[in-house]
C-alpha cells in the first residue's frame, strides 16, 4: 500500500535527499512535468504516480476535497493544487521562484522578513492568516485553488462549504452520527491489512478509536504519561483499563530527553511553527522499536474530535486585537512587549473585517479557529507519517463533523451524548475510581536532565528585546529552587486554580515557551 506524504513541485531543481528525516526508507519519486520538477515523497512504491494526471494526497486515495487531502492536477502546460475544506495538509508556496510545497523550508529562497508575519508568528507560537515570517513564502487557505505555469501563478478562494451548511439548522440523531464514525472507519479496516496504532490517553476521542475497531488483534495502542513517575499518569491508568476491557494490546512508553530532538522537528516544519512536538518524536522513535511491524502500519488519530464533540471553546471577538485568543496558545507565545517591531496590523484588520460573522457564530468561531490553529494540530497526522505510519481520522471529514455540530444543545454540552455512549458498551472509564495523577510536569521534568543550546542574541536583537532573550539564556541555565517550587504548585491539581488566581506564575516553564518561538525564528533566519 502506498500513500504519498509530502510533494514540491518547483520551477528550478531543488535537493530532497534531506527529507527522511527519521531513517524509516522513505520512499522518494522525481520526475519532470508541464516544465516544473516534481519531487513526490512518501510511504510504499511511488511508481504508480508517475507521469499521473490526477494525484491525491488522501487516504484512503480519492479526490474529495471534504476530508483530508491535497489534489494535484497537471493541465496542458498548467498545474493546479487544490487543499482540503480545513487546510489540514499545509501549502506553502514562493510566487517570485515557482515553487510549492508541503514543506515550508523547501519554498525559502530570500529571508527579506515580513515583519508582521513575524510579530503573528511570536503572538501566536505559528504561522497565521496564509502569511509566514518570510516575505517570499506564504501558505494556501482552506479550500483554495494554485494554479502555477511558466506565465502566471494565482490563486483563488473558493465558496466555503462550511458557510451553506450551517445556514440549514437542522438536528442530527446522536445515533447517526456514532453510526457514520463506525461505517467511516469499519470501511477503512475492511479494505486494509496490518497493525492499526491508536495513540491512547483513554480521553473520549482515543477510547471511541479505540472501541470502533472490530478486529481487536490489530490494534496496538500505546500512551505516555505527563506526570513526574510517568507510570503513574491518569493517561497511563485509564489506556491500560481501556485496554483491558476491549482485550487490545497496549504498551506505556517512557519519554526521556525528548529536547534533544529539537533539529529534527525543525527539518520537518520549518517556519510553520515553533519548535513544538519534540515529545511526540521521542513517542514514536519508540513505537517503531516496540515491535517489528509489517511494510503497512496504519495509525488512527483522534485529532480535534474534541472541538467538535461538544467541548466549550467561545472566544469573545470583538476587534481584531481580539484575535489572538482564536490562537488558543496556552501559553506558549511571546508577549509582544518584547517585540522590537513595528508593524501596523494590516493582516489581523483585513481577517476580523472579512470574517466578522464567522468569529461571532459560536459553531462557525470554532471551524475558524481550527483552521487558524491547523498549521500547527497538522502535525499529529504529519509527524506519524514521517515515521512510516499511514494515518487516518474520523474527525477532518466534512460530513462526520458538521453531524457532530447537529447533535441538539444539551446533549453536546459537556460531550453528554459521547458519556452516554460510554456507559451504554461498559467504557465510562470516568465513573471506575481508577487511580492517576492529573499533574503534568512533563516539560519540566525533561527539561531538568536536558542541554539546551542557547539563544544567539546577536541573530535577534533588532527584532526582540536584548534583556529579555538574556533572560531566557539564563532561565534555561538552571531552575532555581523557588522556580522548582511554584512548578510543582502549578502543576498539582486544585492547587494549581488556587495559584492562577494569586497571579503566581512559573518563569522557568515561561522561559522554556518562549525558548520554542525565539529558537524557532533563530533557526529560520540562520538556516
Amino acid at each position: 500500500m502506498s500513500k504519498i506524504i509530502g510533494f514540491t513541485i518547483s520551477k528550478n531543481k531543488i535537493s530532497h535527499s534531506d527529507i527522511d528525516v527519521f531513517n524509516v526508507g522513505l520512499s522518494k519519486l522525481e520526475y519532470s512535468k508541464n516544465g516544473f520538477n516534481i519531487y513526490l515523497w512518501g510511504i510504499g512504491d511511488l511508481k504508480e504516480f508517475e507521469n499521473k494526471y490526477k494525484i491525491s494526497l488522501s487516504f484512503p486515495k480519492n479526490e474529495s476535497l471534504l476530508d483530508r487531502n491535497v489534489l494535484i492536477n497537471f493541465e496542458n502546460n498548467k498545474i493546479t493544487i487544490e487543499n482540503d475544506w480545513l487546510a489540514s495538509i499545509p501549502v506553502f508556496y514562493n510566487k517570485k521562484d515557482l515553487i510549492v510545497s508541503t514543506l515550508s523550508l523547501k519554498c525559502l529562497t530570500d529571508k527579506t522578513i515580513d515583519q508582521e508575519g513575524l510579530q503573528n508568528f511570536m503572538e501566536f507560537g505559528y504561522s497565521v492568516f496564509e502569511h509566514t515570517m518570510f516575505s517570499s513564502v506564504k501558505f494556501l487557505r482552506f479550500y483554495s485553488k494554485l494554479a502555477i505555469s511558466d506565465f502566471k501563478f494565482e490563486i483563488e478562494y473558493k465558496k466555503d462549504p462550511i458557510i451553506e451548511e450551517f445556514g440549514k439548522n437542522n438536528i442530527v440523531d446522536e445515533e447517526e452520527v456514532i453510526s457514520e464514525i463506525d461505517l467511516y472507519l469499519s470501511d477503512i479496516e475492511n479494505n486494509t491489512k496490518g497493525k492499526i496504532i491508536i495513540p491512547t490517553s483513554g480521553g473520549y476521542d482515543s477510547r471511541l478509536l479505540n472501541y470502533f475497531v472490530k478486529d481487536k488483534s490489530r490494534v496496538r495502542s500505546f500512551t505516555y504519561g505527563g506526570s513526574k513517575n510517568q507510570a503513574k499518569s491518569k493517561e497511563v491508568y485509564y489506556a491500560e483499563k481501556l485496554s483491558e476491557i476491549l482485550n487490545t494490546k497496549w504498551q506505556h512508553i517512557k519519554l526521556d530527553d525528548y529536547f534533544k530532538y529539537f533539529n529534527d522537528w525543525f527539518k520537518t516544519f520549518g517556519f510553520s511553527t515553533h519548535l513544538h512536538g519534540m515529545y511526540h518524536i521521542d513517542f514514536f522513535k519508540k513505537i517503531r522499536k516496540s515491535e517489528k511491524f509489517d511494510k503497512s502500519v496504519f495509525l488512527l488519530s483522534g485529532i480535534v474530535g474534541d472541538a467538535w464533540a461538544g467541548k466549550n471553546y467561545k472566544f469573545e471577538i470583538n476587534t481584531h486585537k481580539d484575535i489572538y485568543k482564536l490562537g488558543l496558545s496556552h501559553g506558549v507565545n511571546l508577549n509582544l512587549k518584547y517585540s522590537k517591531l513595528n508593524v501596523d496590523e494590516n493582516i489581523k484588520k483585513d481577517f476580523f473585517k472579512n470574517n466578522k460573522n464567522e468569529i461571532q457564530n459560536s459553531g462557525l468561531q470554532t471551524i475558524t479557529f481550527i483552521r487558524i490553529k491547523m498549521i500547527l494540530l497538522s502535525y499529529l497526522m504529519q509527524l506519524p507519517e514521517y515515521f512510516g505510519f499511514i494515518s487516518y481520522t474520523p474527525f477532518l471529514n466534512f460530513n462526520i463533523v458538521t453531524k457532530m455540530f447537529k447533535i441538539s444543545g444539551k446533549r453536546r454540552e459537556n460531550r453528554k451524548w459521547q458519556t452516554d455512549f460510554f456507559v451504554k458498551n461498559n467504557i465510562d472509564l470516568n465513573s471506575m475510581n481508577l487511580n492517576g495523577t492529573n499533574s503534568n510536569t512533563l516539560d519540566i521534568d525533561t527539561f531538568k536532565i536536558s542541554k539546551f543550546e542557547l539563544i544567539e542574541t546577536e541573530n535577534l536583537e533588532k527584532y526582540i528585546d536584548k534583556k529579555q532573550l538574556q533572560k531566557i539564556n539564563s532561565k534555561i541555565k538552571k531552575i532555581s529552587f523557588i522556580d522548582n517550587f511554584k512548578n510543582m504548585l502549578l502543576t498539582t491539581p486544585k492547587i494549581k486554580g488556587v495559584c492562577q488566581l494569586l497571579g503566581i506564575k512559573s518563569n522557568t516553564r515561561q522561559a522554556i515557551f518562549e525558548y520554542y518561538i525565539i529558537k524557532a525564528i533563530e533557526k529560520s533566519i540562520k538556516e
